[in-house]
């Protein structure tokens, strides 16, 4: 009997490692394969790009009061150890500095993480391009680190990140490109932030030392993604048809999150 339920185990085990490897994969090439457009595409419809970070910017804030807020409750409230439960910080300050961190990379990512770039100047240079990819790569890299679980992947995380880094890939190639890098070096550098993502995630699952601090970094991340969404969401510059759109992709994007499959451990 134990040998069997061995057998069990390591049968889940490698179930959930080809999950979490086949997430990791979709969540790379879709970044990938949506900055590659910009190359076979010589343009590409904003209307239509914003109306893709809408669903995304709606689907992560869904993420955000669905799954994670109550998640970081149910880690306080159920665990027994007084560090872990008690942090130095209240849960809500988490947040906060999150959103103020958010605040912070948009010097570097002049907005892209909201599917525009907040700029008066036509002219980009490399550096400025090179900036705008480190602020999009730390957002990446925190953003990362809620995707696996205790070895299982949240769904709805993963699908949200996935549609927020579309818009946001086609706009770091298009950055890049204009900034004088050739075709190849910008799908090397976009490859950059495809990763952050997935480095974030392994980091967290495998180093012991940010266990005590889950939720503070889980509070973070809330509030980075927070921003991410009311930011695009609350953007009133376009016409009154555009926003009855938004209102339905909005509705559309709360909907997918509310059925599918929450991971509160």
């Amino acid at each position: 009997m134990k040998s069997k339920h061995i057998i069990l185990l390591l049968q889940v085990q490698n179930i959930n490692i080809m999950e979490i490897l086949i997430a990791y994969l979709l969540l790379f090439f879709a970044s990938l394969a949506s900055g590659a457009s910009v190359l076979a595409l010589k343009n590409h419809e904003s209307k239509s790009l914003k109306l893709i970070s809408v669903f995304g910017g709606a689907f992560l804030l869904a993420v955000c009061f669905i799954d994670l807020i109550p998640a970081m409750f149910e880690h306080e409230s159920h665990s027994h150890d007084h560090h872990l439960s008690h942090s130095f910080l209240p849960l809500g300050a988490t947040i906060l500095i999150g959103f103020l961190l958010q605040l912070f990379l948009e010097q570097l990512s002049k907005g892209a993480e909201h599917g525009h770039i907040h700029s008066n100047s036509n002219q980009k240079s490399k550096i400025s391009a090179i900036m705008l990819l480190i602020g999009v790569s730390i957002h990446g890299f925190l953003e990362g680190f809620p995707i696996v679980n205790q070895g299982e992947i949240n769904a709805p995380m993963i699908t949200g990140i996935i549609i927020h880094n579309i818009p946001l890939s086609i706009i770091i190639v298009t950055v890049l490109i204009q900034s004088g890098y050739n075709k190849i070096k910008s799908m090397l550098l976009l490859s950059i932030f495809s990763s952050m993502a997935i480095i974030g995630s392994v980091l967290n699952q495998n180093l012991s030392i940010l266990e005590p601090f889950q939720n503070i970094i889980l509070g973070i991340v809330v509030g980075i993604l927070l921003h991410v969404s009311t930011t695009t969401l609350f953007d009133t510059a376009e016409s009154h048809k555009y926003n009855q759109k938004r209102f339905l992709i909005v509705v559309l994007a709360f909907l997918i999150v509310i059925l599918l499959p929450s991971h509160i451990h």
